[in-house]
């Protein structure tokens, strides 16, 4: 079983992939594999993302309840 990585650790990760596919040092097969990680990469950073944006969305109130948090322009 593939253990998840942080959300900090995935976006190292493709960085580190994005800096070396900048440097177009990498033959067109390594280059499509690693291309295919790092789309991966930024969909998993994408959906954690979104988890915790749901979360952050609800504070708990004092008497234990949550409640919907929204910022007003």
């Amino acid at each position: 079983m593939e253990k998840k990585q942080t959300f900090e650790a995935n976006m190292a990760e493709l960085e580190k992939i994005i800096n070396e596919l900048e440097n177009g040092e990498i033959h067109l097969e390594k280059s499509i594999e690693m291309y295919a990680k790092a789309m991966k990469l930024a969909k998993d950073c994408d959906e954690k993302l979104k988890k915790i944006e749901e979360q952050v969305s609800q504070i708990l109130k004092e008497n234990g309840q949550l409640e919907e948090f929204s910022v007003e322009e």
